[in-house]
């Protein structure tokens, strides 16, 4: 079985389903006990020593993974742009990344890289093709968030629907309870 990815219909579905294979398996990764390892390594390297985890070889997978994850991304941006340029490995690059993790929310939230890079790309294209400063705007929303919501655009929408939550449970306890005293219907 063979596909044509020269056709960039084509092309675009084929990542399309590689990233969400690639999102399943690692959602799957985060959400199993090495993932809870992970994130108890995070936390504490050296409770998680204390618990008896080899915390170097877990650091080592983690970096391994990544590794891997970003090598199979760079090729299949090799495959879109049909060649392999160094300018893509440069400083800012990478700084790009940073700030599309933390604009989105990527430190407390699974799905905040992908709010980043969406945040990223629009403001790129829609404010871009306004004026060739976009990335000022882009870096005022970064320095916005970084100060007044550190947790990002994924965590803020999470304790937004936390608190929701909670003021629906608190208005249900309130009815409950006058329900118990006799209080209200």
């Amino acid at each position: 079985m063979s596909f044509d990815l020269a056709d960039n219909v084509a092309f675009y579905y084929f990542v399309l389903a590689v990233f969400a294979v690639g999102t399943a398996v690692l959602w799957r990764l985060v959400h199993s006990p090495y993932g809870r390892v992970v994130a108890a390594i995070r936390q504490s390297e050296v409770r998680a020593a204390h618990l008896g985890y080899n915390v170097w070889l877990y650091k080592a997978s983690v970096f391994a993974l990544s590794a891997a994850v970003s090598g199979f991304a760079g090729g299949l941006f090799a495959m879109a742009q049909l060649a392999a340029f160094p300018d893509v490995m440069s400083l800012h690059q990478s700084g790009y990344v940073v700030m599309m993790t933390l604009v989105g929310g990527g430190l407390v939230s699974f799905w905040g890289p992908v709010i980043g890079v969406f945040l990223f790309l629009t403001a790129r294209d829609v404010i871009g093709a306004l004026t060739n400063a976009w990335m000022l705007y882009f870096g005022l929303l970064f320095i916005a968030i970084v100060l007044f919501r550190p947790e990002g655009i994924a965590g803020a929408l999470s304790a937004d629907v936390q608190q929701h939550s909670l003021n629906a449970l608190r208005r249900r306890g309130t009815s409950a309870m006058r329900l118990l005293v006799g209080g209200g219907r």
